[in-house]
């Protein structure tokens, strides 16, 4: 199987883990405890906050506070070697662009370094309308650059949004003059994970799809998204199976399953009985249901900070599961 090879960044000098148990009698995967601070961090929120302004008081971090700064330290991990994260979604209008984007700027914003979001769909998909468009440059662009030897090379055929995550668009479909091809994405991927520690690919709808097994064939670990809908959940369920049957066991062993609310009020399946579902099938922690949201429904460019904060936490909590094998995940 070929593979995408690269330093990171800032490359982790821990030996090599054991591999992970195959999917279903994996643990939960936390953080290690580490050595108390002397300093008692100061509460940023609610009565904590002006109790400690009014009095000089220090009472400490809430409950919420504290299990916000875990995700934090947990997405803060550095990975081992460039890591590639494969976000799929079989049917169209699940929300798998947006939560390319919506976890690649939290990831951006969290560890502050070199995160990008790569428009992987042979139709060439919609990543560049979603995370804003600075320049005119496209992967084509990229491909035709034959001398990508530093950074600012690769820098030069991408954008940025306002938390610095970097995107890698698509060619515009009307003016393309080919498709974009499984050998595409070796090149152009091997070129990237030399200069960024997190790679997200934002792939097609279709796993027969040459480009998208390429994706999994370097990937480390995957995003499965799907909406809120029985035909989502179903479609979903197909993706598994199909990761399964098709050699990607240790992938799915490193998979999140995203359930996507794309439109208000009530849906046609019980969520929390849909999460109960996916939970047999990966690790419960790695299901997240995200909530609907008015500024992403708005189908402008996302914005981290117009996000309402409950989405944001859904976010946050995808983010840290995905982090937790960043120092047990298979160098690809």
């Amino acid at each position: 199987m070929p593979t995408t090879k690269g330093a990171a960044v800032q490359p982790d000098s821990r030996p090599v883990p054991a591999a992970g148990e195959p999917p279903g009698a994996v643990s939960h995967i936390g953080v290690k405890p580490g050595k108390k601070s002397a300093t008692k961090l100061v509460s940023r929120r609610g009565w904590r906050r002006w109790f400690h302004k009014l009095t000089r008081i220090n009472v400490g971090l809430s409950r919420d506070e504290k299990y916000d700064l875990d995700l934090r330290n947990r997405i803060r991990r550095s990975p081992r070697g460039a890591y590639q994260i494969a976000i799929l979604g079989l049917k169209g209008g699940v929300g798998k662009t947006t939560v390319t984007v919506a976890l690649g700027s939290m990831f951006a914003q969290v560890r502050r370094d070199r995160i990008l979001a790569f428009d992987a769909d042979a139709s060439c998909g919609n990543l560049a309308d979603r995370a804003g468009h600075q320049s005119g440059a496209t992967v084509a662009d990229l491909l035709a650059d034959k001398d990508l030897t530093h950074y600012n090379d690769i820098r030069a055929h991408t954008s940025a949004n306002a938390v610095n995550l970097e995107v890698l668009p698509a060619e515009d479909y009307s003016t393309a003059r080919r498709a974009f091809s499984e050998a595409d994405w070796h090149y152009a991927a091997d070129a990237v994970s030399r200069f960024y520690n997190l790679v997200l690919a934002d792939c097609g709808a279709g796993l027969f799809d040459p480009v998208t097994r390429g994706v999994l064939s370097t990937a480390s670990a995957v995003v499965i998204v799907t909406s809120a809908s029985i035909d989502g959940a179903r479609q979903a369920a197909v993706a598994i199976d199909w990761l399964r049957n098709n050699g990607h066991q240790d992938l799915l062993s490193r998979a999140c399953v995203a359930i996507n609310n794309v439109s208000p009020g009530d849906t046609n399946i019980a969520v929390g009985e849909l999460v109960r579902q996916f939970e047999q099938y990966v690790q419960p922690s790695r299901v997240v249901a995200l909530p609907w949201d008015k500024h992403i429904a708005a189908g402008t460019e996302i914005q981290l900070s117009l996000l309402d904060p409950a989405y944001k936490r859904k976010v946050l909590e995808l983010a840290a599961a995905l982090s937790d094998d960043f120092d047990r995940g298979e160098r690809r």
